[in-house]
Order: C-alpha cells, then structure tokens, then sequence
C-alpha cells in the first residue's frame, strides 16, 4: 500500500516533511475540524507553497471534513452547514490539487429510527454530491461510535447505492480501526481476504478509494475511536495482511497518528512488505 502521513497545516510544511519521511500520501485539514465557518482556512501564501513544494511529483492528497458534519441531523442548520463546510473543503482541495475530502456522514441521533436518519442523510448527500465542483472525490469515512451512521459495511453500501453518484464523484474510505471497533474482526493474517470478500459481496469493493491504515487500541466491537499505531494495537499482523491485500496494495492508506508514532508504523509495515518508499 502507499502508506503515508497526516499533516496538519501549515499547508507549507507538508513536501519537506513527505520528502523526509518517504511518501507520496498525506492527509491534511482545511479549517478547524472542531467549528463551523471559515476558521483556519489556510492562507493564499500557505496554499501556493504547498502547489510549489509538490510540482512535478505524484503525491496522494486527501482533506479530511469538519467532525462537526451531521447530514442527517433533524435540525435544518446543522445539515445545511454541513453541506456548506464540505463544499467549502472540496472547493480549497480543488485549488490545491487534493485527489479527495473525507467525512463522516452523521447520526441517528433524535431520530425515530436508524431508518429514518439514512434517508435523510441520502437526500442531504445527493444534495452535497450534486453542489461539488470538479476534481476532489468525496468519500464516505465508516465509523464506529454510538449512533454514527455508517458502522457497517452493509449501511456503507446501503448510502453508495441509495445516493446513485458516479464512482469518479463519490467513493469509500475504510477506516481499519474504526471498522474493527464497530465489530468486523480486522486481527489475523486472513483479515485482508475477509474484507475485500464482504466488500465485494456487497457490491462495493470497486468504491474503495483509500484507508485509514489505523491499528485500534481497544478489543473488537469496543464502539470507541482509538486509533493505534500499526503493530502497536490488537488487530496485529491484520493491519499487514489489509495493506497488501491484491485488492488495496495500489491504494493510498493515510496514519492518522502523531508523525513520530507514523514513523513507527512505517518500520513495522515497511518490514513486513506492506509499505514501499516513495
């Protein structure tokens, strides 16, 4: 897999740090991931350095959205922000050269059902999906805690057909740690073929667009958002076996932990073969 590091702006840092550490992949943010509005939007000057310092190279990029993102919530303000601050991600991706913004997409909370928050959610999506300027790919992040939308496999697919975008539009991001957290067992070497095998019957394993190659701190089925580092977690050698899995090697998979723990990881999965240099 083309395993690589997540970066937090200054957006101008981002190609010397790549160059150090040997990768081609990164993840970033475009605002301050904890509020809604314009705050942290990086600077013109700190958008063309990051232009600049990768011309002529191949790298990876991705954004990842506001947590604040709840298109299904029952309030219309939250929802229409949440339209407004992805479109305003994937606008700044888009001038930056990102290949893609990521989020979550929202919460069953204060609704009737898990029923009645999907098809909402659908409808605010295909809404979103329909408003995105060209070039970012959108992609739909799992999750794994309390009333998240999108814990499953299933329901991931579920939104992927529901909403009917193109693949070059709209994609999936597997997050490894939140995946094994909401219950799907990521430990042992057949972790890998297990996962491209219910992706595929699914119908979704073509969807998938990149990882969050994250090990998880706590047993499988905690429900809670722990990230580890590859090696240092209870999926183990299940991080090794989904990292070069036929179907996911060319993929980029993103660490998201601290760039010195990321630097541990990239031994741990170099060492076993999961990760080239770039």
């Amino acid at each position: 897999m083309r395993v690589g590091l997540s970066i937090d702006p200054p957006l101008a840092a981002i190609p010397a740090l790549l160059r150090a550490e040997s990768v081609d992949v990164y993840q970033t943010v475009l605002r301050d991931p904890g509020r809604f509005g314009n705050y942290g939007v990086p600077e013109p000057a700190d958008r063309a350095a990051l232009v600049e310092g990768l011309r002529g190279t191949s790298v990876w990029g991705v954004a990842h959205g506001s947590l604040l993102v709840n298109l299904a919530s029952p309030e219309g303000r939250i929802r229409n922000s949440s339209v407004s601050s992805l479109l305003a991600d994937l606008k700044v991706a888009a001038e930056i050269g990102l290949d893609a913004v990521c989020f979550h997409v929202g919460y069953a909370k204060g609704h009737p059902s898990a029923e009645a928050a999907l098809t909402l959610a659908t409808r605010k999506l295909g809404e979103l999906i329909g408003r995105m300027p060209a070039g970012p790919r959108l992609l739909l992040e799992n999750s794994c805690e309390g009333t998240e939308l999108g814990q499953t496999i299933a329901e991931l697919a579920r939104l992927v057909r529901d909403v009917g975008a193109p693949a070059d539009r709209f994609g999936l991001l597997i997050d490894t740690c939140h995946l094994h957290a909401a219950g799907f067992d990521l430990a042992g070497d057949d972790a890998g073929p297990r996962l491209a095998d219910a992706l595929a019957a699914e119908g979704v394993l073509d969807r998938v667009v990149a990882f969050h190659l994250n090990d998880c701190q706590l047993p499988c089925g905690a429900h809670r958002d722990r990230h580890a580092t590859p090696g240092a977690g209870t999926m183990g050698m299940g991080v090794v076996s989904v990292a070069k899995h036929p179907a996911f090697a060319a993929l980029p998979g993103v660490l998201e932990v601290s760039v010195d723990d990321a630097r541990q990881g990239l031994i741990f999965l170099r060492r076993h073969g999961a990760a080239g240099d770039a």
